[in-house]
């Protein structure tokens, strides 16, 4: 049965930090089916992506994704030679900067609970219709994280995956103050003069939110923050 719940479980708005208005995102697709490969990509280059690589499995996938650097990866569950979320740790691994979205159908729900764990930018039902898929996409590729919410999966997420989702309790209002102004889109030098703060001090505190919240980057730490309404963005 697919995902039967449209909406998303978290799906902030951040300032884009990808391609620009006019340029296409890039994009892999990685899944045994040779009709996802096939009939994918120009159903969504109308949604303004380029797919740039199909791979059934998540070794040619690897290899592709390093070679054209993608701004997203869409990986399926379950590929030929080993498990979607098997893929997605090993990019982590080699610091991709490819954001990943899992590929899952209904009754591969639970990747949800280990997708938040494991650090993807999403997960996306194969039931949704293109133009859904598409805003998940684009979701993601402007810095934000999107994971469908399946009404029919009625088992919660794990503590672990809980803990992943409230990682924000541990920043101080220095830090939520600097994160509320790095969302806006303030440069380093901009936040200093706005708190007052010496360059090197709003690095500090950057560098120490991004570990407490475990983002992989500024954008990532807005998205965590948003999602945990720690911080507002006008």
């Amino acid at each position: 049965m697919p995902f039967s719940d449209p909406r998303p479980l978290f799906a902030p708005l951040l300032p884009p930090t990808g391609p620009g208005p006019d340029a296409a995102v890039t994009l892999a697709i990685a899944d045994p089916h040779a009709a996802v490969r096939e009939g994918l990509p120009p159903l969504l280059q109308e949604q303004g992506f380029e797919v740039v690589a199909g791979c059934a499995t998540g070794e040619d996938a690897e290899g592709q994704i390093a070679r054209c650097a993608p701004d997203l990866a869409l990986v399926a569950v379950d590929l030929e030679d080993m498990d979607g979320l098997d893929l997605l740790g090993r990019l982590l691994r080699r610091g991709a900067s490819t954001a990943v979205v899992l590929y899952a159908s209904g009754d591969e729900a639970q990747v949800v609970d280990a997708a938040v764990r494991a650090g993807a930018a999403g997960v996306v039902g194969t039931g949704r219709p293109v133009t859904q898929l598409a805003r998940a996409l684009h979701a993601v590729a402007a810095g934000g994280i999107w994971f469908d919410q399946d009404d029919s999966f009625d088992a919660p997420l794990s503590p672990a995956a809980e803990a992943a989702l409230c990682r924000s309790d541990g920043l101080s209002e220095p830090e939520r103050r600097v994160l509320a102004l790095v969302a806006a889109g303030s440069s380093t030098e901009d936040i200093g003069g706005a708190l007052s703060l010496s360059p090197h001090t709003v690095r500090t505190h950057v560098r120490n939110l991004m570990r407490k919240l475990d983002a992989q980057s500024r954008a990532h730490a807005v998205a965590i923050a948003i999602r945990e309404d720690a911080i507002e963005v006008e």
